[in-house]
């Protein structure tokens, strides 16, 4: 493996590189319908790390509670937490766009 093979990985993690700015970019020109992707995407880029990851396993990728807290080397009862205020976040950054 060259030292060259983990560039594009590196570039991924540059925050002006990353998916997440990309698509941001790419949405920012968009109709109003799809700058409810760009709302979204700002609210999880506001969670804590943890809490952005226990959603997204729990909510996106449909992870049993038990596994996200066994992924996060946590209990389950601080993984709920963090899933309901990730939660209880998006919904007041939703209100805060209205």
């Amino acid at each position: 493996m060259s030292q060259t093979d983990g560039l594009p990985r590196l570039l991924d993690m540059d925050p002006t590189n990353s998916t997440y700015e990309r698509l941001r970019r790419q949405l920012a020109t968009r109709q109003p319908d799809e700058v409810v992707w760009l709302g979204l995407l700002d609210a999880l880029d506001q969670l804590p790390a943890d809490a952005r990851l226990a959603l997204l396993l729990s909510d996106v990728f449909e992870t049993s509670i038990d596994d996200v807290a066994s992924l996060l080397h946590r209990d389950v009862e601080a993984c709920r937490r963090l899933v309901d205020d990730a939660h209880a976040r998006i919904h007041a950054a939703a209100a805060m766009r209205k």
